[in-house]
């Protein structure tokens, strides 16, 4: 579950087994940064799948915008901000789309 993940990582590291000031663990902290900082990236990297999926079962241009209504208003990652802001595009598409297919049912 990637929201326990999520909130596991601080656990990690405030647990440390040694002293994280101490000089002599440094090398142990920064492998333990490291950890954390790619721990970081996997979480994002499932978000924005998580992200992708999403738009790809919605059927409709308005669940699409709700749907990134409700992530523009979750506080994230620079990087999920921007994947978020550029499915605007793709509603704005999909909504002509749409438009053109009222229009046409209503031409005939």
């Amino acid at each position: 579950d990637v929201m326990h993940f999520v909130e596991s990582l601080p656990d990690r590291l405030e647990n440390a087994p040694y002293d994280i000031f101490d000089r002599r663990y440094r090398e142990t902290w920064a492998t333990a940064m490291q950890t954390f900082h790619n721990n970081v990236e996997e979480i994002e990297d499932k978000t924005k799948n998580l992200i992708e999926l999403s738009f790809k079962k919605l059927r409709s241009s308005e669940g699409a915008f709700d749907l990134v209504e409700n992530f523009k208003n979750i506080q994230s990652r620079e990087s999920i901000n921007r994947q978020i802001h550029e499915r605007y595009n793709d509603i704005l598409v999909q909504y002509t789309r749409e438009l053109e297919e009222v229009e046409k049912i209503f031409l005939e």
